[in-house]
């Protein structure tokens, strides 16, 4: 049977026996056949050539061969079959008188070597056993130390071994680091050259130069050797090179991960600090994140909405397809920006101006969603204010002129487009002048309150009742159904301003004139109509006050 590579598992050992002497070849096969526990399969070669010749078959656990053959002789024999079969532990036959030869061939490799004329077969046995044994420790020893030395080579950090005097190995990897080309370029360099300050130290505590260290890892900025700075990792540990100390450095660049560590700090401290209140949620649409703002705003601690739903924010102001649009537009466009209305965990309704946006894998994925809000009820109130303060007149509370306008404006443009018909009223105010001169502008304020309210009482809630200023107010009827509405109309105003004012322990009797102008009959637009219904107004005071006239 063929036996392996290194003998062990199988039955028998195959063995090349290069000997060109038969008696010295009988001998050995004798030798390999008595007192032996398991059995031996020879191949002879009588020549080096021979020999050579079955590199190319199965393989050998041993190679025994003499020195002196006819084609080959000493040490070039040795060299010959160490190169053919390299897995194969090497035993040399030697004469007597050649022992040197013998040891130098374990020099150049060989496991072992015996001088003829043994005849001791345990001593052949043993032998051949050591030198498997040794040959597969040897072996297994190379194949790690090749392996270590690979991952050396390829090892995305840069490893250097150092002398407190120069640097004595460096891997591709430092080469890439510390910016040369060649390997060269950092060969015998002194540690100084490439580290500085506590790093140096470091290196040269590890190297033997000072006591241990007190530390084997740091943090430091170093420097490339066209002068670049980077952030570093370095590790030195205490080894043993040629029987001196010598230092095992790792350097790891770091800068990627000290620029993310500061920007995450950044961000931290903006997440935190900011006055706008934020919120974050995984894909789930659970919050996984809340700041400091956005306690305050909506009174909710962080542990008390952690894991839950934003919708318990929700004030209920919103219909579904409010956020169904939001949702849409969020996912397409990856953000939205609005106004929104919440309930703050008091159950107080506020109105926030709110920002979503989508955060994203490498693959797309959605994998949070981030709101960043600000309580606008303040400033949403006051924006309120200044627009009534705009358009509605500030002692009555009645729209001004402005609003007027507008509102005569749109209910011209409904009666165009539905051929409806329109009325304006124009009223000025009977012995409004001698109220104000006789009790002072105080009950002259209060009469115009009163007033407005009496006004309001006479017409439908889609008609207006604006004051233009003073004692002049103008009513506009949209969608009449006969120009007899708008004397109707003014019939009640008339009356109801007849009836006496009671105010602050005095009654004050006024009256109204008033100038009725119809769309279409008098006029097209705001200013032919106001005209229109100011001149008739004109003319009913003329004709005795407290009464009305057509256009």
């Amino acid at each position: 049977m063929g036996g392996s590579a290194s003998g062990l598992g199988f039955d028998a050992v195959r063995v090349l026996l290069v000997e060109d002497n038969p008696g010295d070849a009988r001998l050995v096969r004798l030798l390999l056949t008595e007192d032996s526990d398991r059995p031996y399969l020879v191949t002879l070669a009588a020549t080096l050539k021979d020999a050579l010749a079955q590199a190319g078959g199965p393989a050998f656990d041993v190679v025994l061969t003499d020195l002196g053959l006819p084609d080959s002789h000493g040490t070039d024999t040795v060299d010959a079959l160490l190169a053919a079969f390299p897995d194969a532990p090497l035993v040399v036959l030697t004469g007597l008188a050649d022992q040197r030869t013998g040891m130098d061939a374990v020099q150049r490799g060989c496991q072992d070597y015996l001088v003829k004329g043994f005849e001791d077969p345990q001593l052949l046995h043993r032998t051949i056993r050591y030198a498997i044994s040794r040959s597969a420790v040897a072996r297994e020893l190379r194949e790690s130390e090749e392996r270590f030395r690979t991952l050396i080579e390829v090892s995305p950090e840069a490893i250097l071994l150092c002398s407190d005097e120069a640097v004595l190995f460096a891997n591709p990897s430092a080469m890439q680091t510390f910016g040369v080309a060649r390997r060269q370029d950092l060969l015998g360099q002194e540690p100084a050259k490439l580290f500085s300050g506590p790093a140096l130290d470091l290196v040269l505590a590890a190297a033997g130069k000072a006591g241990a260290p007190a530390q084997n890892r740091i943090e430091c900025q170093l420097s490339r050797c066209d002068g670049d700075l980077f952030e570093a990792e370095v590790t030195a540990a205490s080894v043993q090179h040629a029987r001196r100390p010598a230092a095992e450095v790792i350097v790891r660049d770091i800068t990627e991960r000290k620029l993310a560590e500061r920007q995450y700090r950044l961000n931290s401290a903006v997440f935190e600090t900011t006055a706008e209140a934020m919120m974050v949620t995984g894909a789930d649409h659970r919050i996984v994140a809340v700041n400091p703002a956005f306690e305050r705003v909506t009174g909710y601690k962080a542990g008390e909405v952690l894991g839950k739903n934003p919708k318990i924010l929700s004030s209920g102001r919103h219909s579904g397809a409010f956020y169904k649009a939001m949702w849409a537009e969020l996912l397409t466009a990856g953000h939205w920006h609005g106004e929104i209305w919440n309930r703050r965990r008091n159950g107080e309704i506020y109105v926030q101006r709110a920002t979503f946006s989508l955060i994203r894998d490498a693959e797309g994925q959605v994998v949070n969603h981030v709101g960043v809000f600000s309580d606008i009820t303040d400033e949403k109130q006051e924006a309120e204010r200044i627009l009534y303060r705009a358009s509605y007149d500030a002692l009555t509370g009645l729209p001004n002129r402005a609003l007027l306008h507008d509102r005569l404006h749109q209910s011209l443009a409904k009666a165009y487009r539905e051929q409806g018909r329109l009325g304006v009223l124009f009223l000025d105010l009977d012995g409004f002048k001698p109220v104000n001169d006789r009790f002072g502008h105080l009950v002259g304020d209060q009469l115009l309150v009163v007033l407005a309210e009496r006004l309001r009482g006479c017409v439908r809630e889609s008609d207006t009742v604006a004051r233009l200023g003073g004692d002049e107010f103008v009513i506009v009827l949209p969608d009449m159904a006969s120009p007899d509405d708008a004397a109707v109309v003014a019939d009640k105003v008339v009356q109801a301003l007849e009836e006496p004012f009671a105010l602050d322990g005095v009654s004050v009797v006024i009256g109204t004139s008033i100038g009725i102008a119809l769309y279409p009959d008098n006029g097209g637009n705001e200013e032919e109509l106001l005209g229109a219904a100011d001149r008739a107004m004109y003319l009913a005071k003329q004709a005795g006050k407290a009464r009305y006239t057509m256009a």
